[in-house]
């Protein structure tokens, strides 16, 4: 994705629609399971304040909701946040709380010094030094960064980005992440690991989803062509992709 601000709000906007809920089974598991790992690596949740950058639906701020003092999602999608809201209601979760607010616009001096750890998961917004080193402003004790790492596959999606020239491939995400770590002199605890996911959509939202990847890619679709290929893969209704993907957890101490 061509990182703009403008595509970056429609694509998260675009994505609210269909992203995964915070205690739905499976992704609770999966989220469950990366919390564990963190906590091998070093991370210690109970009882800390909690910044969560690009918290999305709130898929780690709401669970974490038990174990943590406090946690504040910011996010620059107002769909998104939404969802955060509707589900924080739902399950009467008064720790935590989110913000509309995108991390380069968000005012450092309000910020800095109220949290232990600053999370980031899956976001474009930590990409320079200086959005790691605002990070640490926030963050008195500890710094988590989940990732993108080399790896998406999808089917469908390799299919369709290759008729209209573009190249489907994982954001750029762990890679800078750690490189600006190193230049900045820090020595971060890393993980990989692997995930993988199954979608079934209409193929009205499907042709949404795509048109939208396509666009904030610099592509325009070509209608025709993507209605005839989902009407081939049209079961019941319902397409259904498969994901699978690499991340990275990375951690490291605030000097």
């Amino acid at each position: 994705m061509k990182g703009t601000p403008a595509n970056e709000k429609l694509f998260w906007n675009n994505r609210a629609r269909n992203y995964p809920l915070p205690f739905e089974p499976g992704n609770l598991a999966k989220i469950g399971r990366i919390l564990r790992l963190l906590e091998r690596m070093g991370v210690r949740f109970e009882g800390r304040k909690v910044l969560d950058i690009g918290c999305g639906t709130g898929v780690y701020a709401l669970p974490l909701a038990e174990k943590a003092k406090f946690i504040l999602g910011l996010d620059s999608s107002r769909e998104m946040l939404k969802i955060f809201r509707a589900e924080r209601r739902r399950r009467a979760i008064d720790n935590v709380s989110c913000v509309l607010a995108a991390w380069n616009a968000a005012p450092s001096s309000r910020l800095a010094g109220r949290f232990d750890i600053a999370l980031a998961s899956m976001t474009m917004a930590i990409k320079r030094k200086a959005d790691i080193l605002k990070m640490e402003k926030a963050a008195g004790e500890r710094c988590v960064y989940i990732g993108w790492a080399g790896v998406r596959r999808n089917a469908l999606l390799e299919k369709v980005y290759a008729k209209h020239g573009v190249k489907y491939r994982a954001p750029e995400g762990a890679a800078i992440v750690l490189k600006a770590l190193a230049e900045l002199g820090r020595t971060p605890a890393v993980r990989f690991i692997r995930d993988s996911w199954e979608r079934k959509a209409p193929a009205e939202d499907t042709m949404r989803d795509i048109e939208v990847g396509l666009k904030v890619n610099g592509a325009k679709m070509d209608r025709d062509w993507v209605e005839n290929l989902l009407k081939k893969m049209t079961r019941d209704g319902m397409i259904k992709q498969a994901t699978s993907v690499r991340k990275a957890l990375i951690t490291w101490r605030v000097p």
